[in-house]
């Protein structure tokens, strides 16, 4: 009788404490360092906006928006490089 009653309070104390080392490994991979995001927005009234750990991704959207929603405005890439800005991430 205690040999069971002992062995169900250690599985009971396996059983809540899994899911407990599961939440601290996940924390320490979520505390790892996050790329910088990059982000640009059209000027009023367009309010178009982007956002991307990969810069140049950002420089082709913006050119790829200006391309189709301002008339066929070809923007160069030092043009769309000086929209955007960098917003390190929160820990």
């Amino acid at each position: 009788m205690n040999k069971k009653l002992i062995a169900a309070l250690l599985a009971l104390a396996f059983g809540l404490m899994a899911p407990t080392l599961v939440v601290a490994a996940e924390m320490t991979k979520s505390e790892q360092a996050k790329p910088p995001m990059h982000t640009a927005k059209c000027k009023s009234p367009c309010s178009f906006n982007v956002k991307s750990h990969d810069r140049a991704e950002v420089v082709a959207i913006l050119q790829e928006h200006a391309k189709t929603h301002h008339n066929g405005m070809v923007m160069s890439e030092a043009d769309a490089e000086a929209m955007i800005k960098t917003v390190e991430s929160k820990k």
